[in-house]
């Protein structure tokens, strides 16, 4: 149902008096005598800021990033004795103890409880949390205990917690797992993260299956697409920092890797 207060208090919000002024500022260059050069700037700037900004331009990109975890149907559900491999989604403030469990940002919440509800339906699995963190308390172990806390017997919980990046993820929990009987491998984050965790852990010898946990929304209604919003930039930034990590690892990182046997 449209919300006419929630709508006019999304084009007062400040993602959307960015906007505005800067459309007044383009008209207004347009106006004068400028150079065309930096009419044609001011313009530009705009319909970037625009494009980063609207849901009528972000949500696509952002739903076709996030639809590509969808893609591993082949695996089907984890069979007994599989190994979950949840990423850390980062702290939200030092945590004080292992049961600061409003440390985790919401990233680190939701896969989680996402590989939670995936161990309890799957007998005799493994949930193995990787993330160290510049804090004294890694974020695999509050992860770990979070998953504790919610019913996982704790000799069905490993920690690699000298990890920083998703490529150090890959690589340490590859040599954790390097003596391990063959067994099913599941790898747990964010939609929008799994393309690049994905290629990670595959190029650095991991054969895994992919279980995103959660899926951010991209069905805003008409009228909201059309206005600036914060959600719009953030979704942006996400698809920045993926994108050109993907990237990266195409170009430099992964080459090293090329001629790595798969583990299984």
């Amino acid at each position: 149902m449209f919300d006419l207060r929630l709508w006019l208090e999304s084009l007062l919000a400040p993602v959307a008096l960015i906007a505005w002024c800067l459309m007044l500022l383009t008209v207004a260059a347009w106006g004068t005598r400028m150079p065309k050069l930096m009419r044609l700037g001011a313009a530009g700037v705009l319909l970037v800021y625009l494009a980063l900004s609207m849901p009528l331009t972000v949500d696509p990109v952002f739903s076709a990033l996030q639809n590509w975890a969808r893609r591993d149907a082949r695996c089907g559900p984890p069979p007994a004795g599989s190994v979950i491999i949840v990423l850390a989604g980062g702290f939200e403030h030092p945590p004080d103890r292992l049961d600061d469990f409003n440390a985790l940002q919401g990233d680190g919440l939701r896969r989680t409880l996402a590989a939670v509800a995936l161990a309890r339906r799957t007998p005799h699995s493994v949930l193995l949390f990787t993330g160290g963190g510049n804090t004294r308390l890694s974020e695999a172990a509050v992860m770990g205990a979070l998953a504790e806390a919610l019913g996982i017997a704790k000799n069905r919980i490993e920690l690699e917690q000298r990890s920083h990046t998703t490529y150090e993820s890959a690589i340490n929990t590859r040599a954790m797992l390097a003596h391990v009987q063959p067994t099913a491998r599941y790898l747990v984050t964010s939609a929008y993260h799994m393309p690049r965790s994905y290629r990670a852990f595959r190029d650095a010898g991991q054969t895994v299956c992919a279980w995103p946990a959660g899926f951010l929304s991209t069905h805003a209604p008409l009228l909201d697409r059309l206005i600036p919003q914060l959600g719009g930039l953030e979704k942006s930034s996400l698809l920045l920092h993926e994108y050109f990590g993907m990237m990266y690892y195409s170009l430099v990182k992964f080459r090293q890797w090329s001629s790595a046997p798969p583990q299984t």
